[in-house]
């Protein structure tokens, strides 16, 4: 019996979800001809055109909908086969003891997470019985969506919602007020006129996501509003000059070497403190910040997210 490559399936079906090669390319974390060629040789597999060109985009042909109608049942059998057996374990059958037979755990950990905030979390994952073989998949988080959606991951904890249309559901964790951070010398120096003194203090801030997005929406509302920069932001450097907003992926792990502040959750303050040397400066009141826990549908139960559900609530 001829075998069907189920990574060229998922590829398709991201792509068809998406509407281009371009966006799917995004989310799959692939070259955007790497796509494309894996796209052709299911194509060339099957015998038939599964998409085709329509102004900008593209469209699922009929033979593509016949496909696309498969995949989501594969996939949807996947995800449920992942769940069995974790739910039992196996340990009724006495194999427990056996590692290569013990329950599966893939977990999607956003990279746009604060690596203190993930940290806090893990416990929960560590602590369940039996213990799982667990796998942590680091990626951003359009990459992690559309894993979670071939249903080769559990569950996924981002700090954004899920893209529409995915069929994927979400749920918040945390949520949590943003905070200023800095070294001792330059909070005490910030805490003394903020927050206007923020226009010549060097900071340094996360390239993008719902936490910049909060602080520029914080900083807009301020009276007046506080401008960090005349100009574009520029990339971390060196040395931040005042008056500079340089962007970092995690800034909270070079504010202290570089001498500059940092917006971060602020119910990261304790290990702030105890990891990075850095004291609080002052809370921006109104902002709030989120943690979801994502999975492949409304109805999706497991162990493991429980946990994680239970450990979030006492973070509180």
């Amino acid at each position: 019996m001829e075998r069907l490559n189920y990574h060229h399936l998922l590829y398709f079906f991201t792509v068809a979800h998406e509407g281009s090669v371009a966006r799917a390319s995004v989310r799959l974390g692939l070259a955007q001809p790497t796509v494309s060629a894996q796209i052709h040789a299911l194509e060339q597999k099957l015998g038939r055109k599964l998409l085709e060109r329509r102004g900008r985009g593209l469209k699922v042909t009929p033979a593509g909908e016949t496909v696309m109608r498969y995949a989501d049942s594969i996939f949807a059998l996947g995800g449920e086969l992942l769940t069995a057996l974790d739910v039992h374990g196996l340990a009724g059958n006495g194999l427990a003891g056996n590692a290569s037979l013990a329950p599966v755990l893939a977990v999607g950990i956003s990279s746009a997470l604060p690596p203190a905030l993930a940290a806090m979390l893990m416990p929960a994952l560590f602590a369940l019985q039996p213990r799982p073989l667990l796998t942590l998949v680091e990626a951003p988080p359009e990459a992690l969506a559309a894993q979670l959606a071939a249903r080769s991951l559990h569950f996924v904890l981002t700090d954004a919602p899920p893209p529409t249309g995915m069929g994927l559901h979400s749920r918040v964790l945390l949520e949590t007020p943003i905070a200023l951070f800095a070294p001792p010398a330059l909070a005490r120096k910030l805490r003394k006129d903020f927050p206007a003194n923020l226009a010549s203090a060097p900071v340094l801030i996360s390239p993008a996501g719902p936490l910049r997005r909060e602080v520029e929406h914080w900083l807009a509302q301020c009276k007046p509003p506080v401008k960090l920069l005349a100009g574009a932001p520029v990339r971390m450097q060196a040395a931040v000059l005042a008056g500079v907003l340089a962007e970092a992926p995690h800034p909270e792990s070079l504010a202290l070497a570089a001498g500059a502040a940092v917006f971060a959750p602020w119910l990261l303050r304790d290990s702030l403190k105890s990891t990075h040397g850095l004291l609080p400066v002052a809370e921006l009141t109104g902002t709030r910040w989120r943690v979801f826990a994502i999975t492949a549908g409304r109805g999706v139960k497991h162990p493991a997210l429980d946990a994680v559900v239970a450990l979030a609530r006492s973070l509180h």
